[in-house]
Parts: structure tokens; C-alpha cells; sequence
């Protein structure tokens, strides 16, 4: 542990470091050092370790930060006599509590910690940044954490920022990531950390499947270590089988680097399991599953069991003819749907910058390409998955934006992408929820009351999205907006 005068020092150097690199993440190593040098916590107001174990804990407010928390499961088994495996989980919404209860059994069949911040979400870097920081400094300052085995974990832009988390924070040594439906940040020119271990969990409907087949085939070149779980599902936190087999891939990995003692069952176990997947895949005529499949047996493996079979059978699968027509295959699927997002993407990009009649015609253009890609998604069995996948790349670039033109405080232009979205995607509430907060913020209470109206009726699931919305809660006591929940909460109750 550092001395009090050591840690000062120490974070003198690493917040003049902050002022030359102009990086956020240099922060961390501030924070790091602090918390080094503050005592150790056994119990706290809010956190009982022999209470709250084996149990999802919505909310553990930051020592540091009163305005900062996050979601916690700490294993049944937990105890301070030895270092846990830790997985820091990043939400689009902020919902701390979803991925840790999705984490959570896995969690205790293997011994992690897992935190879900309460704060950090899709919006300005900085934000989620200071709720990494927080949540950080916080549980390394409670819990007794393996330095050695950090993971993050996020789905779409959380899983962008839990990759940039790794990538540019040098101080945290994250050891690997499990990104759900979203892979690498956008970033170019800035140094990069980028030796960790990667999993990705994308469903077949996912928009952003073709990010994830480029990345397949430029961690493939590379010889990176990397695991790509395709499942039948749309853009979404990936299912419980599919979070448990990232985990015991993590598992796997540790064993393999030394950083867990070999559990001879388990690897036995997971070898037999990979060989199914590599042999189903093979009777189905699935080349490129199968060659994943026993890419993993010929990497994962190593060290661990005798692996020389499979790295010659990967040779051969490397050079077979059915392995570069399924690739050309998946390739013409990705820009097929490429082609299909074009015009209306243009379309979309610009609503926030032309004039009211420029508007209504591009809003034209972009509900007749949605109308086209629904009718082909129904009939066209073969590149179903593309139209939806173009569907869904749309409709989220809509609702990106109009989230960007509200932060703007650009209402008029939110309400037209919120509007449009609602219009192209008439099975889903979100858009409309966005619209009523846009239109309270507008002065407009009886259009966001209808707003709100309408997204009741396409199925809202828990009144909490009204009742626990700052931006309507100035609706709260209207009898309007109180019959609407009050029919939410009829149909949610079981």
C-alpha cells in the first residue's frame, strides 16, 4: 500500500500526465493510487459482504460519489481470503441490475464478481467514463479483486465502451471482454491496448452482424485470441447459455495462461462440447461454424491437451473450397444489406439539418424504403435475416440521432426522428416514450399524453418507464397520465 505523501505524489503525476495526453482514462490511475492509499472497508452502510452474497444488489452508492452506483452480485462463497475474478457490466440504458441478474449464475457457478453501473449509458464519453471510474475505484476499494482477471462486458454502445475501456486504459490491465451485439469504438490515431481477450456474442438478426464477420476474419489474420458466438436473435443482450459459454471461455483462457490452476473435468468437458459444436456444424454443411469450431480446439486448447489433430484439420478447412464459398456468401449478405441502407441512411442523417419541406419529403422517401424492406423481409425466406438486419440498422440510426438533436436541445428535429421512427417501426413503444419527453420539453402536455397513449397500447411492459421518467414527471398528477399506467399495470400483473 502506498503512504499517504507516496499517493499524492503519485497522483499529482498522473493528473499533470491527464493535462499532456488530454485522456479521460489517465484519471483512473489517480483514482487507483487513492484508493491504495485509503483503509480497507469491511463493512459499509449500504453493503453487508456476509449479508449481500449470493444475491443481486440494485444499488451500492460509490464511497466516493453519492451520485454514482451500480448494481452488484457477489458469489455465495464470497470471502475477502482470496482474489475474485471481477466483470464490470455496461448497460445503454443505464439498467445496472439487467446485466448483473443475466451474469448472476454464471457468475456463482464460477466465482466472479459482477457490477453493472447504474450510471453509465449511450451519450457523451466523458459520462460513462466518470461512472467507470467511479464504480472502479469503488469496488477495488470494498472487495478483494484478482488484478489479474478484469473483465468488462456491455451490450451495443456499453459493449463499445467496455472494448475502449481496455484498449486505453492502461493503469486497469483488463484481461478480456465480452461484447454483446457491437464490437471495436470508432476510433483512429489513438494508442491501443489490444491484447486481451475477446468474445462476442451477436444474433443472427443483429444489425451489427457484419462489424462482428469483419472482425471474425481480422482477429482470424492476426492469430488472435477471440471467440465469436453467432445465435438465432436480434440486437440484444445475447441469452443465459450464450453468457455462460463466454464465461467458461474465460475460464478456459485462464487455465491455458497460467492464471488458473487446470481443472482437468472442466477442460475435458469443454473439448468434448467444442468437437459437437465442430461436427454438427460439419453435418450441417455450416463450413464456416465448423471452422471456428475446431479453430478453437487448435488454440484454446493448447497446452491443456494434446492439439495437434485439430491444428491439421484446421490446415485442411483453411484451403477448402467450402470454406471460401460460405465466406463469399457471407460477404454478399453484408453488402446486399449495405445496399439496402444507403438511401434511406442518408436520409435519416439528414433530418436535422434541412428545412421543414426538404424534411417531409425525405421522411417520404425513408417511410417507402421501411415499407419495402418489411414486405421483402416476409417473402423473401433466403435473406430474411438481412431485411431485418437492415430494418433494425435503420431504425437505431433514427433513434440515435434524435437522441443526439434532444441532448442538442434541438426539440423540433428530435420529435421529427422520434415521429418518423414511430411511423416506420409500428410495433415498438420506444420511439414514443422519447417523443413524450421530447414534447414535454416542447411545452406540448396533451401531445406527449397522446404519445404516451399510443406506446401503451404497442405493449409497454412495466409502468416504471412512465412513473420513474424525470422528464415526465411533471405529468405525474394528470388523470390522463395516471389511467395510462394504472392500464400498463393491469396487463403487467400476473
Amino acid at each position: 500500500m502506498l503512504s499517504g505523501k507516496a499517493a499524492i505524489l503519485a497522483m499529482k503525476h498522473a493528473f499533470a500526465n491527464l493535462e499532456k495526453a488530454g485522456s479521460r482514462t489517465c484519471v483512473l490511475l489517480a483514482m487507483v493510487l487513492l484508493s491504495a492509499a485509503a483503509p480497507s472497508f469491511g463493512q459499509n452502510p449500504d453493503l453487508d459482504l456476509a449479508k449481500d452474497r449470493g444475491t443481486v444488489i440494485p444499488r451500492v452508492t460509490c464511497l466516493g460519489d453519492a451520485t454514482q452506483s451500480y448494481a452488484l452480485y457477489l458469489p455465495s462463497n464470497y470471502s475477502p481470503d482470496r482474489r475474485w475474478p471481477i466483470i464490470y457490466a455496461f448497460d445503454p440504458f443505464a439498467r445496472g441490475k439487467v446485466p448483473v441478474e443475466l451474469y448472476k449464475d454464471a457468475a456463482e457457478k464460477f466465482g466472479y464478481i459482477v457490477v453493472g453501473s447504474n450510471n453509465a449509458r449511450n451519450g457523451p464519453g466523458a459520462e460513462e467514463m466518470a461512472a467507470a471510474e467511479a464504480d472502479w475505484a469503488d469496488t477495488h476499494r470494498r472487495l478483494v479483486i484478482d488484478k489479474d482477471r478484469v473483465y468488462t462486458t456491455g451490450l451495443s454502445g456499453g459493449a463499445r465502451f467496455a472494448t475502449s475501456f481496455a484498449l486505453y486504459c492502461y493503469t486497469c490491465s483488463v484481461a478480456g471482454v465480452i461484447a454483446h451485439g457491437a464490437t471495436y469504438p470508432v476510433k483512429e490515431g489513438l494508442p491501443a491496448n489490444d491484447h486481451f481477450l475477446y468474445y462476442v456474442a451477436i444474433g443472427d438478426q443483429d444489425f451489427n452482424f457484419p462489424e462482428a464477420a469483419a472482425l471474425r476474419e481480422k482477429k482470424e489474420e492476426r492469430r488472435a485470441e477471440f471467440k465469436v458466438k453467432v445465435y438465432p436473435g436480434p440486437h440484444q443482450w445475447a441469452p443465459p447459455d450464450v453468457v455462460e459459454d463466454a464465461v467458461e471461455w474465460l475460464e478456459l483462457k485462464a487455465m491455458q495462461a497460467g492464471k488458473e490452476k487446470p481443472d482437468s473435468g472442466f477442460v475435458q468437458q469443454q473439448l468434448a462440447r467444442t468437437q459437437a459444436e465442430a461436427s454438427q456444424a460439419e453435418q450441417k454443411g455450416d463450413a464456416l461454424a465448423q471452422f471456428y469450431a475446431v479453430r478453437s480446439l487448435a488454440f484454446d486448447f493448447k497446452g491443456l491437451v494434446d492439439v495437434s489433430r485439430f491444428q491439421e484439420q484446421l490446415e485442411v478447412l483453411k484451403k477448402s473450397k467450402s470454406l471460401k464459398q460460405a465466406r463469399r456468401e457471407e460477404n454478399q449478405q453484408i453488402d446486399k444489406q449495405r445496399s439496402l441502407t444507403a438511401s434511406a441512411s442518408t436520409d435519416i442523417a439528414q433530418l436535422g439539418q434541412i428545412g421543414p419541406e426538404q424534411v417531409s419529403l425525405a421522411k417520404q422517401r425513408v417511410i417507402s424504403v421501411f415499407s419495402d424492406l418489411h414486405r421483402q423481409a416476409k417473402s423473401d425466406t433466403r435473406n430474411h435475416d438481412v431485411y431485418v438486419r437492415a430494418i433494425n440498422e435503420l431504425y437505431i440510426q433514427g433513434m440515435e440521432d434524435g437522441q443526439q438533436e434532444f441532448r442538442n436541445s434541438e426539440f423540433p428535429h428530435a420529435a421529427d426522428y422520434f415521429e418518423l421512427m414511430a411511423d416506420v417501426v409500428p410495433d415498438q413503444s420506444w420511439a414514443l416514450l422519447l417523443l413524450a419527453e421530447t414534447r414535454m420539453r416542447m411545452g406540448t402536455k396533451k401531445s406527449a399524453l397522446k404519445a404516451l397513449e399510443e406506446a401503451a397500447k404497442r405493449g409497454i411492459k412495466s409502468p416504471d418507464s412512465l412513473t420513474k421518467d424525470p422528464e415526465l414527471a411533471p405529468l405525474s398528477s394528470e388523470p390522463a397520465f395516471q389511467k395510462i399506467v394504472q392500464s400498463i399495470s393491469a396487463k403487467s400483473a400476473p
